[in-house]
């Protein structure tokens, strides 16, 4: 029996897809703000900053996040693997850290 045709299988897979959907948003912002609470501890740790420093790093990882999500996107348009976009990040982070503890995107993404 073709799924197409069959109206019930479609709404069940509606619903599912739309379960699936809610509950990869809720992890997802949860795993956004683990990352955003875990940055600012450890930088708290290292850094010692105080709650005005603090304010400004969390804004700034807010930022950083929301400018590489739309680098991304943007790239994805034009290119699936999103190249320039991982050689602008990793062009970034090698500035930062230098090119002794620079990992590739591969590396850092698990894809090497």
């Amino acid at each position: 029996m073709p799924r197409r045709n069959n109206p019930l299988l479609a709404q069940i897979e509606a619903r599912a897809e739309a379960k699936y959907r809610a509950l990869f948003d809720v992890r997802m912002t949860m795993l956004l703000q683990m990352g955003q609470d875990a940055a600012m501890i450890a930088a708290n740790d290292v850094l010692h900053l105080g709650p005005k420093r603090a304010a400004a790093f969390c804004a700034a990882y807010i930022e950083a996040v929301n400018d590489m999500a739309r680098l991304i996107d943007t790239d994805l348009h034009d290119d699936r693997e999103y190249s320039y976009a991982k050689a602008k990040i990793d062009a970034r982070l090698r500035e930062i850290v230098g090119p002794d503890n620079f990992a590739s995107w591969e590396v850092r993404y698990g894809r090497e």
